[in-house]
């Protein structure tokens, strides 16, 4: 590993660092920069590099890196981390799984850029972090920590110790999930969209309960009767009439079910048509002509409070357990944004939003301790994690790829904070072993479903109702303990969850060889594919009974068997599962 590192673009400052700690190839390095007196600032960000061989690396994730994991020339962009967008981390991995290199920064609120690229020339991989000048004039001295990662682990480890190090030695502590975070949802918007209505939502409330949901989330549409899809009509969170002619007892209605109730807003829009248009409409970072609706400005400390008081309005009259808090990701300072002026009290935006988020959550708690709040994908930092207590998948209908790889890296970077699958949804002809392998994609987090239920059919009825119970039965293993994901460059074919007794894998992958190791009192393999047999690699010899099931649950085989040491192939049906239990 390379001890020091090399900085750029530092004219104007006054620059020390000191590795602050070493120790099983992990470093840490400390780093101040101050602004001189009476010295002009240049626009340029200031750089802090380091160099490595670039040896067996195949390929670099960092929290929004979607489906692209390759490793792009040194000449190319950075990606960018803040409170509002990401998080400030890369791991560089093997194509076995193992950690190479990961770089994090301390400094998670503020816009942070990082990059990882080859030099051409010579083959050697190029780690770059790119501090804005203007923060640091702004702060006029700042102190941040750069954390290397050398260690030979899995790369999920690797990451985990990130997220470790960002609570325990950063002070970045995340508030605790609730149990009921984790319960469960059904989710009106694929199935309703703006449409809807009381009457309806309370019917396909009574269906959810009966299949075992725990929460409901009432989504865009509850606040207008437009259905343009827009948002001209939001900023004043007045409940529609002539959909909800009495909220309140809507909302008893659904709690008496044993559902908890949570309701979405877009926290920064306010619309062009909204009677608190005329209010904010000079407080506002940008204003987007396509959306009707501009995005409030979080350093006026009026907007903090009207949107505070928006949230204790609805717990304390309406009863609501949550929010689904959107759009946060929109928070972000514009060329057009004004300047700071004297109605403001903070000059940074970022820092705004960790006070408004801050003190919302900490007024949110005091009156219900157990308050749910989720927050959707890109906006999932270890900030965010201070503030809400559920992390959703990006939007992704009918996508079980984007769902499973959505929820993997979320899983690895969010420590205990509850990870949601984005709302499952199906056409209405589809075959219910099809629809179960979106849930088997969605098994390693909180699953969401958004079909009218009323619609579908017996058999897929009776699938979503075996696995929601599948899922509650093993809550714990699944969502409680690490997720071990393969082969991030492959979108990861296969994902290991388990406890002391039990081993849980998914296999995403036709023709996959999954080892069962016997360790494990229970193994219990999940056939995400279309292919009818799996291949299993026992350890060594060991008699189990063996029991095969499929996408509804039903017996398909059960026998006893000496697992012999070495390959074998089993028939599984589509979206079906094995059970293999020690004897």
């Amino acid at each position: 590993m390379v001890k020091e590192p090399i900085f750029h673009n530092i004219n104007g400052l006054e620059m020390s660092f000191c590795q602050e700690s070493s120790q099983n190839d992990v470093y840490t390095y400390k780093i101040k920069l101050k602004v001189e007196r009476q010295v002009e600032i240049t626009k340029e960000d200031i750089l802090c590099s380091f160099h490595f061989p670039f040896l067996d690396c195949a390929g670099v994730w960092y929290p929004n890196c979607g489906f692209d994991r390759s490793v792009n020339a040194d000449w190319a962009g950075f990606c960018q981390s803040m409170t509002a967008n990401s998080a400030p981390i890369l791991a560089l991995f093997s194509e076995d799984n193992k950690n190479r290199i990961t770089i994090a920064v301390s400094e998670t609120m503020e816009i942070i850029r990082m990059k990882a690229g080859i030099h051409e020339e010579d083959g050697t991989l190029l780690l770059q972090v790119a501090i804005p000048s203007l923060y640091v004039k702004t702060k006029m001295e700042c102190d941040f920590c750069i954390r290397l990662d050398g260690r030979q682990i899995p790369f999920y480890d690797a990451i985990a110790g990130v997220s470790e190090w960002w609570e325990k030695d950063c002070g970045i502590v995340p508030i605790e999930p609730g149990d009921n975070t984790r319960e469960p949802v059904y989710s009106t918007w694929y199935s309703f969209h703006q449409n809807v209505k009381q009457e309806e939502i309370e019917e396909e409330c009574k269906r959810a309960a009966e299949l075992g949901f725990g929460t409901v989330i009432l989504d865009d549409g509850w606040q207008t009767d437009d259905n343009n899809r827009g948002y001209a009509y939001c900023g004043d969170w007045e409940v529609s009439k002539n959909r909800f002619p009495d909220f309140a007892h809507h909302v008893e209605k659904i709690h008496s079910l044993g559902m908890n109730y949570m309701i979405w807003y877009s926290v920064p829009f306010v619309g062009s048509s909204s009677n608190s248009w005329e209010m904010f409409q000079d407080k506002l970072l940008t204003y987007n002509e396509a959306l009707k609706a501009g995005v409030l400005d979080p350093r006026y400390p009026q907007v903090r409070e009207y949107l505070i008081g928006i949230y204790e309005k609805a717990l304390k009259e309406w009863g609501v357990d949550g929010f689904k808090m959107d759009f946060i990701d929109q928070i972000v300072e514009r060329v057009n944004s004004a300047p700071v002026n004297e109605q403001m009290d903070k000059e940074s935006v970022q820092e705004a939003l960790d006070v408004l988020m801050s003190e919302m959550y900490r007024r949110l708690s005091t009156i219900k301790p157990e308050v749910m709040i989720e927050f959707r994908q890109r906006y999932i930092g270890p900030n965010m994690r201070k503030y809400g207590n559920m992390f959703r998948v990006t939007d992704c209908p009918n996508s079980a790829i984007s769902n499973r790889v959505g929820i993997v890296d979320l899983r690895m970077l969010s420590g205990n904070t509850t990870v949601h699958s984005d709302p499952l949804m199906w056409h209405a002809n589809e075959e219910p072993r099809i629809a179960a392998l979106q849930i088997i994609s969605s098994i390693f987090s909180t699953v969401q479903i958004s079909v009218k239920l009323k619609d579908i059919t017996a058999s897929m009825k009776k699938m979503v109702d075996y696995w929601v119970k599948f899922m509650i039965k093993y809550k714990e293993i699944l969502q409680g303990h690490q997720i071990k994901p393969m082969e991030p460059h492959n979108l990861y074919p296969e994902v290991w969850t388990d406890d002391e007794n039990t081993g849980i894998c998914a296999v995403y992958t036709e023709k996959r060889i999954i080892r069962i190791l016997s360790k494990f009192e229970e193994n219990i393999v999940l056939n995400g594919t279309k292919a009818e047999k799996l291949f299993l690699e026992f350890e060594k010899e060991c008699d189990y009974l063996i029991e095969v099931r499929d996408c509804m649950g039903e017996n398909v085989s059960r026998l006893k068997t000496k697992g012999r040491k070495g390959i074998s192939e089993l028939y599984v049906p589509v979206a079906g599962q094995i059970f293999l239990n020690k004897l």
